[in-house]
């Protein structure tokens, strides 16, 4: 057992216990809320010789349930439990393996944890959920981030690149594009309260769920969410360190004009103990021309350089629509993005990704 691993374990029975000493009795009786989203589409991909059309899960299908407790002195006890259901997801498809079927893992776990979430002193999270870093590269206002937002290599990380004679490269999307965002691990998180549109968050923890992987991982978030006047305006900034020998600067930026539906949303992060990093720059626009819900239009641009070989460059550009339908909770969705690869000495073809799909949250 790890000095990580000691800790978070002597960590769990003071925050199970924290809500009993915090109040004698509840002000409210406990609440179940169960919620969960089905997101499932056809993804596109060709590259440069063939093109493969499978049907495939967004990466993002789940389901989920939270139970609240109320406490006396105005704090709150909550367990949250999420996993993703085991279809096969666009970021696993790749030209080789296309079959869409259902297999759940281990790894689907995506929270298991319990929080006390305290009065006036902040939040306190234990288990498995989302480090400090999570989301730090996802600050967004076009309304269109479940087609279409920073880490672009969540769409089709698996399909390969080819060369210009028609074999195999060996490197996949997921090698060339990333925007370094934190995920879910099993951790202790610390959460401030918000002060005046300010947020600190900090987390240690450990990889448990993939086999073979013990990684440690510490990580620190600032985030920002505030109203100016006509103007919404989000900023996260983050610092993480990933078992050791990795470490990452990441932060992004969106700014909403209300009333014309205007926004603009900035993304970048760079190793500090390597040399790859990445901008992401995303335009976005959304109107009520329906009764029946918002329409979201984007249009983003990547580019990085330095992943997977040193000298190397990585670039696309992506278009997304989302059509809200409110009456039945539903999202429909369709993207268009060419992902391109350079690196001395090799020619790669381009990656046209298209992908068409809906979710509906229940």
């Amino acid at each position: 057992m790890t000095a990580l691993s000691a800790s978070l374990k002597f960590a769990l029975p003071a925050l199970i216990l924290a809500p009993a000493f915090a109040s004698a009795r509840d002000t409210n009786g406990p609440v179940w809320d169960f919620y969960g989203q089905l997101n499932l589409g056809v993804i596109s991909v060709d590259d440069g010789f063939d093109r493969n059309t499978s049907l495939s899960d967004n990466d993002n299908s789940r389901v989920g349930v939270i139970f609240k407790q109320d406490l006396q002195n105005g704090s709150e006890f909550r367990f949250h439990f999420e996993t993703a259901i085991g279809l096969t997801g666009s970021s696993s498809i790749s030209g080789d393996d296309n079959d869409f079927d259902a297999e759940y893992r281990r790894t689907e776990l995506r929270k298991f944890e319990i929080i006390y979430d305290t009065a006036n002193i902040g939040k306190f999270s234990f288990g498995q959920g989302s480090i400090a870093t999570d989301s730090v590269a996802e600050a967004d206002f076009s309304g269109n981030s479940v087609i279409g937002y920073s880490s672009i290599n969540d769409q089709a990380g698996s399909q390969e690149f080819r060369l210009s004679n028609g074999s195999q490269s060996g490197v996949r999307i997921g090698n060339a594009f990333s925007a370094f965002d934190g995920g879910r691990r099993f951790r202790l998180r610390y959460d401030t309260p918000n002060f005046n549109g300010f947020g600190l968050a900090i987390s240690g923890g450990e990889e448990v769920l993939a086999s073979g992987n013990d990684d440690e991982f510490y990580n620190i978030g600032l985030t920002h969410d505030r109203d100016y006047g006509a103007y919404k305006v989000a900023g996260r900034l983050g610092y993480s360190i990933r078992g050791s020998d990795e470490e990452l600067l990441l932060g992004s930026a969106a700014v909403l004009h209300k009333s014309t539906g205007l926004s603009l949303a900035m993304a970048g992060g760079r190793q500090q103990e390597g040399d790859a990093s990445y901008l992401f720059v995303k335009g976005g626009l959304q109107r009520d021309w329906f009764d029946f819900g918002r329409t979201y239009l984007s249009v983003d641009y990547y580019d990085g350089d330095d992943f997977q070989t040193s000298g190397s460059s990585s670039s696309s550009v992506g278009l997304s629509l989302v059509q809200k339908i409110d009456a039945a909770n539903l999202e429909l969705y369709a993207s268009y993005r060419t992902y391109e690869f350079d690196a001395a000495g090799r020619n790669f073809e381009d990656l046209d990704v298209t992908f068409v799909g809906a979710r509906w949250k229940f």
